[in-house]
């Protein structure tokens, strides 16, 4: 019913946070598709072409169903579809509006744009959907409100913490805050699984739907074609390939002004643009406080492990003896989302008594998640593991010295403690820095002074891998040093 466009270019209808393709007869929510028939996709364009106007349901009738007798009901059917459709935006109600005994109106404003048909497109049904988290994020909300509207102010944010504190979870958060408002969408890419910063051009340009033609350089082709979009692309475990994702994300950003990235990392990436957002523990009460049940569930961490526990047991409920013991584990696991999960999960066969006994010999750093985790975060060990393996040999040492240490340390114990160490001042000092930047050990400032922070469980695994190292060089055979 509608002529095609030949002259190279594709005709785009946009209002909200949809987009109309007529030629390609495809309705877009950010870039989702969404799933309407084509009776009703019919009716959106008779619509949405004459908006502004009252369109009688026999001009309707006549341009949907041409030499076909249709009952009014039939049209009263497709447009309710169509409500129900534009219903994920809280506007919709102001789209379509019956105009009584004349016929409907089309009331929002519509924005025609025209793109190349020659351009490549990223088709919504090419790429992965955003992966689905739980639908709460507890004490992370203020965070997330400022991320979503610092995006629009800085074309790359990278979320830092130690693993397992949540960052793909709130990255997740504020990509899903911006479907719709990025002309070419949102993309998630994981590269977790990448091993070779050699491949990394080549994954994005597959995670982002784009077959690079034979004979093309992978690089060349990929940043031709996001020179022109206007996107969101969330880059997820940055940490393994750090200087590779820092080169690749200057290079993108450069190639396309109306890009924007958001990654997640252990450290920063250290681009001319970008800006850092650590990202903290859950906050739990202080050591020492007493607290009634209600007052405890106004901490994140007490919310969260309430909320797991209810998970795993329908007929849970924290009771106001379980508070002491409830704000004892979350403080002893740091407030770290993941470790706090992994905890509550044990209630289907431990006691809350028996889950702080195993705080006191380290076995929670084994403790398995759910089965859908992915590899990194199925359990403390791995996700401490994931860090291990970015560090040199004499970082190590240090990592295993610094367990020695309190939970807050200053340079002068740091001095101390690592003064026995075969290293130099220098590597010592740029072993020390390297942690900081891998989120193994914290560095706050009171004032003039610093001192740093390392959360118990980083120094279970560090105090484990050291005594492994002793024992390792005491076997016949080993190298010296």
């Amino acid at each position: 019913m509608h002529d095609l466009d030949t002259d190279g270019e594709e005709r785009v209808l946009r209002f909200g946070r949809f987009e109309l393709h007529p030629q390609r007869r495809l309705l877009l929510d950010g870039d989702r598709a969404l799933p309407i028939g084509a009776r009703a996709l019919d009716i959106l364009l008779v619509l949405v072409e004459s908006a502004g106007k009252i369109v009688s349901k026999e001009t309707i009738i006549s341009q949907v169903w041409p030499k076909t007798f249709v009952e009014e009901i039939n049209l009263r059917v497709h447009i309710s579809a169509l409500r129900r459709a534009l219903g994920v935006c809280p506007q919709s109600r102001d789209y379509i509006t019956n105009v009584r005994q004349r016929g409907y109106s089309f009331v929002a404003y519509v924005e025609q744009i025209s793109r190349r048909t020659g351009e490549v497109a990223l088709q919504p049904c090419d790429v992965p959907s955003l992966p689905s988290r739980p639908v709460r994020i507890e004490g992370r909300d203020k965070l997330i409100e400022d991320l979503t509207r610092r995006l629009h102010a800085r074309r790359h944010i990278t979320l830092i913490g130690p693993g397992g504190v949540g960052k793909t979870t709130v990255a997740l958060r504020v990509a899903q805050q911006q479907l719709g408002r990025f002309r070419d969408g949102v993309r998630f890419v994981d590269l977790a699984s990448v091993s070779d910063p050699a491949c990394l051009v080549s994954v994005l340009a597959s995670e982002l739907g784009l077959a690079v033609p034979e004979g093309v350089d992978a690089r060349t082709h990929l940043f031709a074609i996001l020179a022109n979009r206007h996107m969101l692309v969330l880059l997820d475990n940055c940490e393994h390939l750090i200087d590779a994702c820092a080169a690749l994300c200057e290079a993108l950003l450069h190639a396309g002004p109306a890009l924007h990235i958001l990654a997640t990392s252990r450290e920063a990436l250290r681009t001319c643009e970008e800006y850092v957002q650590p990202l903290a523990p859950l906050e739990s009460p202080p050591m020492g406080s007493h607290l009634r049940l209600a007052a405890a569930l106004r901490y994140p961490a007490i919310k969260l492990f309430a909320r797991r526990a209810r998970a795993r047991q329908s007929g849970f409920r924290l009771r106001e003896s379980d508070v002491p013991r409830v704000v004892e584990l979350c403080r002893r696991l740091d407030g770290l989302p993941l470790a706090i999960e992994l905890a509550a999960a044990q209630l289907d066969a431990q006691s809350l008594e028996g889950i702080l006994a195993l705080l006191d010999n380290h076995g929670y750093l084994s403790l398995l998640g759910r089965r859908s985790t992915p590899a990194r975060q199925s359990s403390l060990m791995a996700s401490l593991d994931w860090s291990y393996a970015l560090l040199d040999a004499h970082q190590r040492s240090c990592l295993h010295g610094l367990a020695a240490c309190g939970e807050y340390f200053t340079v002068s114990d740091v001095r101390n403690t690592l003064g026995r160490l075969p290293i130099s001042d220098t590597e010592r000092c740029g072993s020390i820095s390297r942690l900081v930047s891998l989120s193994l050990i914290g560095l706050r400032r009171d004032g003039d002074n610093v001192y740093y922070h390392m959360l118990n469980s980083t120094r279970a695994y560090a105090a484990e891998k050291g005594r492994q190292a002793v024992i390792a060089a005491q076997q016949p055979g080993a190298a010296a040093g």
